[in-house]
């Protein structure tokens, strides 16, 4: 069982950030790229860049994510996660995740210390944790939380345009596959992670093993 990870991908300036970080994770990475959005990347067989259609005018990064399921293989018994340019995962996570069998995994999510004033949406630092079904709500999980086998990524599309998509996603695999779902509450993505000003004092991390990011 392998971990393909699908990145909407925008943020050139942390392609090279990217690739230092997914590159420790021992997974597939598949950064979503419109042309305009076109980086070079290495040419490494975990690196697996792939090209989808220019948005449209009020479409958001999801969209680039429902093209992958209907133009791209995906494989059935794999794990399937979605990504922002700045999400990581915590060390050990993946190692983790590959010895879950079920159809759904969730993790919590710790979103740093501060909220930088650069004009992206200002989420509120508190950590988000799942440890069961009934913390699965709008507003209350986010992209990066959740992994589904390729069965079930073929099977559940995204609501294309609504500004809050990962929590309706998260909803619908909730309505029709709860029983499916395992929790990892204790194991955390590092939502944002690459956001510069959002992660800056280690001594407020979770864990004592986590580090400040490095910028490449």
């Amino acid at each position: 069982m392998e971990i393909h990870i699908l990145t909407p991908f925008y943020k050139k300036d942390l392609a090279a950030s990217l690739v230092y970080y997914w590159r420790q994770h021992n997974i597939y990475w598949y950064p979503l790229m419109a042309p305009s959005d076109y980086v070079e990347f290495p040419n490494e067989d975990w690196i697996r860049p792939t090209m989808v259609e220019e948005l449209k005018k009020g479409e958001n990064c999801f969209v680039k994510v429902d093209y992958f399921r209907n133009h791209y293989p995906i494989i059935d018994s794999d794990y399937y996660g979605v990504t922002c340019d700045e999400t990581m995962y915590e060390p050990g996570f993946m190692d983790i995740l590959k010895q879950q069998t079920a159809k759904i995994v969730m993790c919590s999510s710790y979103r740093g210390n501060a909220v930088p004033r650069d004009g992206s949406a200002p989420h509120p630092t508190t950590p988000l944790i799942i440890k069961g079904l009934q913390n699965i709500k709008y507003c209350g999980i986010g992209m990066g939380q959740w992994f589904v086998n390729g069965e079930i990524l073929k099977t559940v599309p995204y609501k294309e345009g609504h500004r809050y998509d990962d929590g309706h996603y998260a909803v619908e695999l909730k309505k029709r596959y709860g029983t499916d779902i395992v929790f990892l509450p204790d194991w955390f993505s590092l939502a944002n992670y690459l956001q510069k000003g959002r992660h800056t004092k280690k001594e407020r991390f979770l864990k004592p093993n986590w580090e400040l990011p490095e910028y490449k």
